[in-house]
């Protein structure tokens, strides 16, 4: 149980938050939850429920006043009540997979970017295909009206000349 846990579970229910996140212990920047009515609610519910919690508030932990206070929400003997603190440099273990998950995280972060990248050039390629396609088909439309054009001269004048040979009229003018 923690505030930011709280404000997750809320991002994850659609709730909108900035990015101002002043500390990690106590993320502000959604005002529903800064008046601390949600976390009350969820601290008074959560002893009615046996279930193990983690209360991840750093500071409040360490400091005696708020410590009791949290404390006393969970007095039943249903609960274990044990603090760790944990200072100094951590084990080679848990800088490796601190690592690790840093790296699995950035990699799908480069994977996302590439995928985008890539999808955007499949798109544009798409679009300068589809350009080059109409351009294709407007010149053949072109090219095919000019010889239809130049079909229907060729008809009119062999009409023309037929019909001059009918009458037995002289026909001098030059085919098309």
């Amino acid at each position: 149980l923690s505030d930011r846990m709280i404000m997750d579970w809320a991002q994850k229910s659609g709730f909108w938050a900035s990015n101002a996140k002043a500390s990690r212990d106590k993320p502000d920047g959604m005002k529903e939850l800064d008046d601390a009515s949600i976390r009350r609610a969820v601290y008074t519910m959560a002893p009615l429920q046996a279930r193990s919690y983690v209360v991840m508030e750093v500071k409040g932990n360490l400091l005696k006043d708020e410590r009791k206070e949290l404390l006393s929400k969970f007095d039943t003997p249903a609960f274990t009540k044990t603090a760790v603190v944990l200072v100094g440099e951590p084990s080679s273990e848990f800088k490796k997979k601190t690592l690790e998950m840093i790296l699995k995280k950035k990699q799908a972060q480069s994977d996302a970017v590439f995928k985008s990248k890539l999808a955007e050039e499949k798109r544009k390629k798409a679009a300068a295909k589809r350009q080059k396609d109409q351009e294709k088909a407007k010149k053949k439309a072109q090219t095919g009206m000019a010889k239809k054009i130049a079909e229907a001269k060729k008809k009119a004048w062999t009409d023309k000349a037929a019909k001059a040979l009918a009458d037995d009229k002289p026909f001098e003018e030059k085919e098309p």
